[in-house]
């Protein structure tokens, strides 16, 4: 039998700001297995390499998606959390295209990993959608807008539905812990 049937691998997406990472940290703290974003940890290898602006470099979608596959690889544990997915990826694609004005492309490393994840079966069809808390917090690697973040927001939403996810919007007005229930009671069912 496929390993990836076997193990629930549940996706976290959102815009950035939306408090997905605070739950992902506190389920870790519970014991549970989570599996941290990549963007912000490429974003970060970059700049200390000098790199002000890797999100505007042309690998930076296929390091994201390296990243997150080799992470899905070397995880085990029978429930997984994702801090995103490759499906993330193709939104932050075509987000950055939108920006800048031109037509999104994936490259065929992304198509190739969106192909895998799909013909195994490697996520639960149910994503976990934490709702924007209305704001954003500016980190070194977040720089975006709310404006922007709003934008950012529904192309997720729309990739994910066009590759025929079922979304489970994470009410906002709920605290961490609350959001963590929220989610345990609907992925350990």
């Amino acid at each position: 039998m496929n390993s990836f049937k076997q193990a629930k691998h549940f996706i976290f997406t959102s815009t950035p700001g939306s408090g997905k990472t605070s739950v992902i940290i506190e389920l870790e703290k519970l014991g549970h297995t989570v599996i941290h974003e990549a963007a912000t940890d490429v974003i970060s290898i970059e700049q200390a390499k000098g790199c002000d602006a890797p999100w505007e470099e042309p690998k930076f979608i296929d390091q994201i998606v390296r990243m997150q596959k080799e992470r899905q690889m070397n995880f085990t544990g029978n429930i997984q959390f994702y801090d995103r997915s490759p499906f993330c990826s193709y939104a932050l694609g075509k987000y950055l295209a939108h920006w800048k004005g031109i037509e999104f492309t994936p490259s065929p490393i992304l198509l190739d990993e969106i192909d895998r994840c799909l013909k195994n079966g490697v996520y639960q069809n149910r994503i976990f959608f934490f709702e924007n808390l209305g704001f954003i917090e500016h980190t070194d690697a977040r720089k975006i807008s709310y404006e922007d973040a709003l934008i950012f927001e529904q192309i997720h939403l729309d990739v994910y539905k066009e590759f025929g996810f079922d979304i489970m919007m994470v009410p906002k007005e709920l605290t961490v812990i609350q959001r963590c229930e929220f989610i345990l009671e609907r992925a350990i069912c």
